[in-house]
């Protein structure tokens, strides 16, 4: 389930109060387990590593070097996700499967960069819903390197103009 269904269901009380003018539906408020909120994030730094290495195959002189080393660390956040996917729930994480490549190399490094910002956003609300302290923990230090990978990617984007 994605966060924008996510959301629309969160909000469907609220929306069918203003509408009716009754206080609620009387149905159960739907709890997201850790495993609801890993799942997208594995996906997203999956294709971050994807993308990244390839990118990294294509291009030259810095910028090879950073999209190498941003592929590396996805690949090290998505370890560590899979395995807090484990420990949250006693099964693997599914296979996100491959990513879509864009065309052209500004053009894919603007989708990793785009990406990279809405995966920071996801970081950030997946750490302020995880009940866990560790796993709330190791989101909030990946949300601070996801930023900080989406402002190397804007520099990487604007340089090459």
């Amino acid at each position: 389930m994605d966060d924008l269904i996510r959301e629309s269901m969160d909000g469907f009380d609220e929306v069918w109060r203003r509408v009716t003018g009754k206080p609620g539906t009387g149905c159960a408020e739907r709890t997201y387990t850790a495993e609801d909120m890993l799942a997208p994030l594995i996906a997203g730094e999956a294709c971050a590593a994807q993308v990244s290495a390839a990118l990294a195959r294509i291009c030259q002189g810095q910028t090879r070097q950073v999209l190498a080393r941003h592929a590396a660390g996805a690949k090290a956040r998505l370890r560590r996700l899979r395995a807090e996917y484990f420990i949250a729930g006693g099964a693997a994480a599914p296979d996100p499967g491959p990513c879509p490549m864009t065309e052209g190399r500004q053009a894919a490094l603007r989708r990793l960069y785009l990406d990279a910002v809405a995966l920071t956003d996801r970081y950030e609300k997946a750490a302020g819903a995880a009940a866990d302290d560790a796993l709330k923990e190791a989101l909030d230090a990946f949300a601070r390197e996801s930023e900080l990978r989406a402002r190397e990617l804007r520099a990487l984007l604007v340089a090459s103009f």
